[in-house]
């Protein structure tokens, strides 16, 4: 019998593995789609920015305004700061757009532009860049740890580690500009019901949608996380005690009113909120988070469901 219809294209090797054939050329052609190289920035050391990242595909502007293409929590940092663009032949440069303090890469000044290698750190501040080429392998891989270190993976949002490093340098920010900052401590109420009633799957399902219901009604007012089990906290800046009971309000109301629902059964929790503001507390973060606790528990022994201050 011939066997010329199966025959291998003698040009094509072969590759056999657990019972597997492979064509090297299809392996070859799939390492050369992974091994394209991209440009990106990252955030390596910082207070508050530890693990951010940015592809560079056009001018990426670093520095505290919240427009940049990497906006940086560091008071030591301008409002435009750095630069880095591709050039057409491939290189990228790095300029210093007349910074307060000054842009550095591996230690030296930049005293106007200077071209990048893989691997150089950029020091703005007390924050370091890396500036790096990596495959899309790669690059998937620095992505899914950063999200893993910085995000809460029930309620989508910032891992408690990240709120507080986030926390500091907004007191720090209000405290240098004699802004207010307001502090909500939040516990929901009526989730060991949901528990021991439902189950505990129940129960992670209304802190997930809690936590996002908090996120929706915030906006970009302010940044909130989960505190731990069903508390939540988020800081307002220069938001007084007066904005930040009615925004606290909102959040309340639209817990109570979000009409959660699993698997066709409605759940039905709703959240005690206490909170304080600075500098009406005094100047420490410490004395800040004490007052909003205690505001927590007031409103807690009026009934639940309530806002104190």
């Amino acid at each position: 019998m011939s066997l010329a219809n199966n025959e291998p294209n003698p040009n094509q090797k072969m590759a056999s593995t657990l019972g597997q054939t492979f064509r090297f050329d299809e392996v070859d052609s799939e390492s050369q789609k992974t091994s394209a190289t991209k440009a990106f920035l990252n955030v390596i050391r910082s207070r508050a920015d530890l693990g951010a990242y940015v592809f560079i595909n056009g001018p990426v502007v670093v520095g505290r305004d919240p427009n940049c293409n990497i906006p940086l929590q560091d008071l030591g940092v301008s409002r435009r700061h750095a630069m880095i663009s591709p050039t057409t032949g491939g290189e990228f440069v790095l300029t210093d757009l007349a910074s307060t303090n000054g842009t550095r890469v591996n230690g030296m000044p930049v005293a106007q532009e200077c071209v990048l290698r893989d691997g150089e750190k950029i020091i703005v501040g007390d924050t370091v860049l890396r500036f790096g080429l990596a495959d899309q392998m790669d690059i998937d891989f620095h992505s899914e740890m950063s999200t893993l270190v910085s995000t809460d993976p029930l309620t989508g949002l910032p891992s408690k580690r990240r709120f507080d490093q986030a926390l500091e340098f907004a007191m720090e920010h209000c405290g240098h500009n004699s802004l207010p900052l307001s502090l909500l401590m939040m516990d929901m109420d009526g989730l060991k019901k949901i528990n021991d009633t439902h189950g505990h799957l129940f129960g992670a399902y209304a802190i997930g949608e809690t936590g996002k219901v908090i996120d929706r009604v915030l906006g970009g007012t302010g940044q909130a996380c989960r505190f731990g089990g069903d508390e939540f906290s988020a800081f307002l800046p220069d938001h007084d005690i007066k904005t930040a009971t009615a925004l606290a309000e909102q959040i309340r109301l639209a817990v109570e009113t979000a009409g959660l629902e699993k698997d066709g059964i409605s759940l039905k929790p709703t959240i005690s909120i206490g909170l304080a503001s600075y500098p009406d507390t005094g100047k420490e973060l410490l004395d800040l988070v004490a007052c909003a606790d205690e505001a927590l528990y007031r409103a807690k022994a009026m009934g639940k469901n309530c806002v104190a201050s």
